[in-house]
């Protein structure tokens, strides 16, 4: 065989001896070693892929929990800011309340020294009068115009006080009314609304009085006699001593009415703890 074609024919020898060696070892030590070849490959592919996969989800994993931290922290402040609202609507209904009960107690005292003082001078112009008409052997009854002088220039500086300490009270009521328990709302009004008659009949009698100390005096002139302006001094003095006795029942229930506030202010924060 020519040299030439031999060198052609090597490179398809050696293919062939390897094709037969490959073969030999299979046949000889199985198809175990080859496939353990292949499975190592793929396991190793597999693992690579599996701790990719693994490295993803604690990637996701970790944003989840952060997205999730942040949710949280976010709602965790809402609560909060609504729990610290809810403790100064809480607070600013126990300071109304105790608003009120103030201005009812500085209200109270100062109407009651109207109607006291009211009703001390309308008795003093009434005993005035009274024990001289009683008198048989007087001549004529004696003037009241310098005790009625002195009462009229003092009697105003109480009316004011009360009428200034009602109308704090009754505002106090009006401005907190929204937020003040119902029942308490209403057992204010009924006072206001009483106090308010109380005044306005107070100074009533007050000013028809002074003026009968002066009928009682010339009664031909003013169309009258001196009992029937004595009758009519009475009834003044009927009316102011109804006011006073009203008062009286106020000022004496002021303990109470604290004691009352005490109940309610408890009330509140008890439903606020079990809330």
């Amino acid at each position: 065989m020519p040299p030439d074609v031999l060198e052609l024919l090597k490179p398809l020898f050696s293919a062939f001896v390897g094709a037969g060696l490959t073969l030999t070892v299979v046949a000889k030590f199985g198809k175990s070693w080859l496939f353990k070849e292949i499975d190592s490959k793929y396991a190793i592919k597999l693992a690579e892929k599996n701790n990719e996969l693994i490295n993803k989800l604690e990637h996701k994993k970790n944003d989840l929990n952060k997205e999730l931290q942040i949710e949280v922290t976010y709602y965790k402040s809402q609560l909060e800011v609504l729990g610290g609202q809810q403790s100064k609507f809480l607070e600013k209904k126990i300071n109304s309340v105790l608003l009120l009960n103030q201005h009812h107690y500085l209200a109270i005292k100062d109407i009651k020294a109207f109607t006291d003082i009211t009703n001390t001078w309308i008795d003093e112009a009434t005993s005035y009068f009274k024990y001289q008409l009683e008198d048989e052997e007087r001549e004529e009854l004696s003037s009241y115009d310098v005790y009625r002088k002195m009462k009229e220039d003092r009697w105003p500086k109480f009316q004011k006080s009360a009428e200034l300490s009602f109308k704090n009270y009754s505002e106090c009521l009006a401005l907190n009314m929204p937020i003040l328990p119902r029942s308490l709302v209403e057992e204010e009004l009924k006072i206001l609304d009483r106090c308010r008659s109380i005044i306005s009949e107070a100074e009533t009698a007050f000013k028809r009085a002074m003026c009968f100390t002066q009928y009682i005096m010339v009664p031909e002139e003013c169309e009258g006699t001196e009992k029937e302006f004595m009758d009519s001094l009475l009834e003044e003095l009927s009316t102011s001593v109804s006011c006073k006795e009203y008062l009286d029942s106020l000022s004496n229930q002021l303990f109470e009415k604290s004691t009352n506030c005490s109940a309610i202010i408890e009330s509140l924060l008890q439903s606020k703890s079990n809330g």
